[in-house]
């Protein structure tokens, strides 16, 4: 069973419009599956840059994107997000 997509409609620039054409008549491959890879792609970097900032900030002691401190994780924090002495 594959993965459920979602639609999703926009408008692109001319230039794109070209590199899109070119690249599914180079190819054989459809526009949507070119741009579907090219999105994911895109996702998943963002994914992981969005990882690599939590372990840094959880190493610094302040509060990661997941709301929790590295060593405390469960605890509530105060305002500032440091850990508390």
């Amino acid at each position: 069973m594959g993965i459920e997509l979602k639609d999703f409609r926009g408008k692109i620039t001319p230039e794109a419009d070209c590199v899109l054409e070119a690249e599914s008549r180079s190819t054989g491959r459809e526009r949507q599956e070119i741009v579907r890879e090219i999105l994911h792609d895109w996702a998943m970097q963002r994914i992981h840059g969005a990882s690599v900032l939590n372990r840094l900030l959880h190493a610094e002691g302040l509060t990661g994107i997941d709301g929790g401190v590295a060593g405390n994780r469960g605890e509530p924090q105060g305002s500032t997000g440091r850990k508390r002495a």
